[in-house]
């Protein structure tokens, strides 16, 4: 009986904190970005994932605008590798460690598109303070569970869907990494105005 009682804490503790842990990279995440700690930021994310993440909302975005019009009659994957040629440059210099780390601190540089930061402070739990245990609760019930391996935050999480910015987190080996962000519908509506219209060569 003391055994199975064991066994029984112990395996709660660990999906406890296998619950948590994707959080606790948030936090570090967001530690990270106020410290400007480039090397820590790169830790927690995937760039290349990142990449992908953005292109497809930009070209989601792009198709459903007039100027997309001309190639909504495509089937939708070749539609989708020609906006991928097309626009592949320009979503490699939109995302980069350092855009990423500007993004999540202040919102886009000066040379992208303004926009308003992720929410992290949902994460500064440094007070322990009620109204930030609120705040983290808030995300916790909000984030939604892909699998054992992917989990996606809505930040912040009181906004509506269309306002919030939605951090997928995907884990690899030990270690959880940002690998999604998909933006806030104005911001991709931004995003798409200052795209450089595509080349006919």
């Amino acid at each position: 009986m003391i055994w199975t009682l064991r066994v029984t804490f112990l395996l709660f503790l660990a999906w406890l904190i296998f619950m948590v842990s994707p959080f606790v990279a948030l936090y570090d995440l967001a530690r990270a970005v106020e410290a400007k700690d480039m090397a820590r930021v790169e830790r927690r994310i995937n760039v290349h994932a990142l990449r992908v993440s953005f292109s497809r909302q930009i070209l989601g975005e792009y198709l459903k605008t007039p100027d997309g019009q001309e190639i909504g009659g495509i089937e939708p994957n070749a539609a989708a590798r020609a906006g991928a040629a097309v626009f592949d440059p320009y979503i490699e210099t939109l995302v980069t460690p350092q855009t990423i780390l500007d993004l999540l601190a202040k919102g886009w540089p000066q040379h992208g598109a303004k926009g308003a930061a992720p929410d992290l402070s949902v994460m500064d739990v440094g007070s322990f303070d009620a109204a930030a245990l609120r705040r983290a609760w808030d995300l916790f019930i909000a984030s939604e569970s892909q699998g054992f391996r992917s989990i996606v935050m809505p930040l912040p999480p009181e906004k509506p869907k269309d306002e919030q910015f939605r951090l997928t987190w995907r884990l690899g080996g030990t270690s959880w990494r940002l690998t999604g962000l998909d933006l806030p519908k104005a911001l991709r509506e931004e995003l798409i105005r200052r795209m450089p219209p595509p080349s006919n060569s």
